[in-house]
């Protein structure tokens, strides 16, 4: 079993392998803004080379790893280069300057890096091959002094814990989406870039504890996980569904480039809120689905042992002949009510968001007039700063 030393260090070499390939890119991700969305991909070398370099250090870390007889799965191979790209395609492709001129192509965006793309990072277990990949000099300078502080390897071990990870994860995804420091972001450069690295790295360390590999002790107990992506797609369906059913504009910051293709405001949020609503809470479905193999691969592996007479994985001396039902059965019980608790919590949220929505339907001209000042212009804490006024646009033939 590995230490708990060991353990650190492999957490912060692949932290520091992770940041050290993927923040080049997001920190020029925005630097040369579009002047207008088009469907041409803008390929920049900050970004390129940042996904190369991250390609590099897993390929060369799984040759190491071959030389070893440690590789992992080709299955785990694949996922890692599909959630790469993925976080490649948020960042470079025509996506990113749509985001920039419309709320539905935003969450689309960050769809992509702040669930897709980590949860197949993750899936592709990169903690080997990337420590392993790292160059000789730089895990000598940089990896062994960082894995030997203990203030280091307690913050990462801490941003590891179920709860904390799930916290930031979640925390992420709702403060980006206050009106005020969403527009920020749409409108500042360097908030922007924030933005995406808190989302990018939330995602990560939310997704290393979901699909950790080590069962438990050393590893997040199978029913902890399962409960932390339940509550995360309880919180993404609630979110989702108020954004796609609310009735009146909460982000004009995007109408100041001119939304694209002349798509109506409210519109292009409800959009958005349905892309955040139905794909992402898939995404947790997903994931949910594949915590009930890795689940059911534990159970096996403990069952095994149990016969062979060894103790579990983790544990110095076999339990009592009865004691692994009796736990697993208390367990499953416990595991089953609070995912009850769960879904019966989300569907009364979701009942609650409709019916206020189709309640205030009837007072939603006058709700939109009062957003609208008499000269047009928009009154969001933004535009506020920022006045323009609206132009007919003329029918196309």
């Amino acid at each position: 079993m590995k230490t708990p030393t060991n353990r650190g260090a492999g957490l912060v070499a692949t932290t520091v392998a992770v940041l050290f390939a993927l923040l080049p890119s997001l920190v020029l991700a925005h630097a040369g803004a579009h002047d207008s969305a088009d469907w041409a991909w803008h390929l920049t070398p900050d970004i390129v080379v940042g996904t190369l370099i991250a390609a590099a250090l897993y390929v060369a870390g799984l040759r190491r790893l071959r030389g070893r007889g440690a590789s992992p799965a080709q299955a785990r191979i694949v996922c890692f280069f599909v959630g790469l790209m993925l976080i490649f395609v948020a960042l470079q492709s025509p996506l990113d300057a749509l985001a920039d001129r419309s709320f539905a192509f935003h969450q689309v965006q960050h769809l992509l890096l702040h669930a897709a793309g980590p949860m197949f990072v993750m899936l592709g277990l990169p903690q080997g091959p990337m420590a392993a990949g790292l160059p000789a000099a730089f895990r000598r300078w940089i990896v062994q002094p960082a894995t030997s502080s203990r203030l280091l390897r307690a913050l990462f071990g801490a941003l590891s814990h179920a709860a904390v990870a799930t916290m930031l994860f979640i925390g992420s995804l709702y403060v980006w989406q206050i009106p005020r420091y969403h527009e920020m972001a749409v409108l500042d450069d360097g908030v922007h870039y924030g933005m995406h690295v808190s989302m990018l790295l939330a995602g990560l360390f939310f997704f290393r504890c979901v699909f950790d590999p080590r069962p438990e002790p050393v590893g997040a107990p199978v029913r902890t996980r399962m409960l932390i992506v339940w509550t995360a797609l309880a919180s993404n369906i609630v979110l989702g569904a108020y954004t796609a059913l609310k009735s009146r504009v909460l982000y004009g910051a995007y109408d100041l480039a001119g939304r694209v293709w002349g798509i109506d405001a409210l519109a292009d949020e409800q959009l958005g809120g349905l892309v955040a609503w139905i794909p992402g809470s898939m995404m947790y479905v997903v994931a949910a689905l594949l915590l009930l193999d890795l689940w059911n691969r534990q159970e096996t592996k403990a069952d095994e042992r149990r016969r062979r007479g060894l103790p579990p994985a983790g544990a110095a001396h076999p339990p009592r002949a009865d004691a692994p039902a009796l736990r697993g059965a208390a367990d499953n019980r416990s595991l089953a009510l609070k995912l009850g608790i769960v879904a019966v919590a989300v569907f009364a949220i979701v009942l609650a968001i409709g019916g206020f929505s189709v309640a205030r339907l009837h007072v939603q001209p006058a709700a939109n007039k009062a957003r609208i000042a008499p000269e047009g212009e928009f009154a969001s804490p933004i535009t506020a700063r920022h006045p323009m006024r609206f132009v007919d646009k003329p029918e196309r033939p």
